[in-house]
């Protein structure tokens, strides 16, 4: 089986859907987020504010294209589809699903989030920046789940039935 790879917004449940889907399909899970804080040794936020995003984002293509080449979940983060060498990378793999939800919902989730620097800008930069993302995922998936008033197990059911692993 090849990758599975998860990309939308920040806060829409790529994470929490990723383990779950793991233990029903049997591969491992990687946090894009989590691999890059263990291999850097500190948070996001902090690889932000000492290097700026222009670096993390280096990080996420070759940890992208590192992870592409096993076959496991990938959770990504949500600015993965900012580069287009990202979405290139994205399209020569199979199965990508953008997990999507209405803004609202997630800014919800989202608002005053200490561990999401991005989520410290006012909402209506937030929001400029999903509306911006939202053809970026459309551009890189090969599914979409709407996550929007579903719960994890319905989200789960309706991956699997993509995958036709019923």
């Amino acid at each position: 089986m090849e990758s599975i790879v998860l990309i939308g917004f920040m806060g829409v449940g790529k994470t929490t859907i990723g383990h779950i889907l793991s233990e029903k399909v049997g591969l491992h899970v990687v946090d894009m987020d989590e691999y890059i804080v263990e291999q850097e040794g500190m948070p996001v936020r902090e690889i932000f504010e000492r290097f700026g995003e222009g670096y993390f984002r280096d990080l996420e293509t070759a940890v992208l294209a590192k992870l592409l080449k096993e076959a496991c979940i990938i959770t990504t983060g949500g600015g993965i589809v900012e580069r287009k060498e990202n979405r290139t990378l994205l399209g020569e793999n199979g199965c990508v699903i953008h997990l999507s939800a209405p803004f609202e919902s997630l800014w919800e989730r989202l608002e005053g989030d200490p561990d999401r620097p991005l989520a410290q800008n006012p909402r209506h930069e937030v929001e400029s920046l999903f509306s911006r993302r939202i053809p970026l995922y459309e551009e890189a998936r090969t599914h979409e789940v709407d996550t929007g008033g579903k719960d994890e197990k319905a989200v789960t059911r309706e991956i699997l039935s993509l995958l036709g692993e019923n």
